[in-house]
């Protein structure tokens, strides 16, 4: 798993570690010594500034990926996943659920789909956080029109719903 290889490259690393999670985090890929947005070239300093630490952790952090077979694929293919419509949504009419599940386990998504389904609400866009990266799983669920109360209890009142907030 990616996730054993980036533990065990990194392992006393802490800060270039922060700098791999920030790549994962926003999908930017290491393609020739170089970070990418997409097509878009983007400055180490922009993620050393972000980070707050030196230039120097990111060349470090970029030259540890490249080495490493496994690394330098990954990060070659890694990509965005597109809009994120959160901070736009009620703009567009939709309602944003922000779901925070006891734990990360099969059946959250399609618990909460079929309560949206059987009432005939739309979902637009679903994102779930990586748990490797935060504290606290969230997942995102973008939902065409108002999302009645009544299904909103539902959803909370299911086992695996530790929170449910409205966005």
């Amino acid at each position: 798993m990616i996730w054993e290889r980036i533990t065990e490259i990194f392992h006393g690393k802490g800060r270039q570690l922060e700098v791999v999670k920030l790549l994962i985090k926003y999908g930017l890929s290491v393609r020739g010594g170089s970070i990418y947005l997409e097509d878009i070239r983007v400055p180490y300093s922009s993620i050393a500034s972000v980070l707050s630490v030196d230039r120097r952790v990111v060349v470090e952090a970029i030259k540890t990926i490249e080495k490493d077979p496994v690394l330098k694929e990954f990060f070659d293919k890694l990509r965005p996943a597109g809009p994120f419509l959160i901070g736009v949504s009620r703009l567009l009419g939709y309602t944003t659920l922000i779901v925070v599940p006891y734990k990360d386990q099969p059946g959250i998504l399609s618990s909460i789909s079929t309560i949206l389904a059987r009432a005939g609400l739309n979902i637009v866009q679903v994102i779930a956080e990586e748990p490797h990266l935060t504290d606290e799983q969230k997942l995102y669920i973008i939902v065409e029109g108002e999302v009645p109360g009544e299904i909103i209890n539902k959803i909370s009142r299911l086992d695996i719903v530790k929170n449910l907030i409205l966005g």
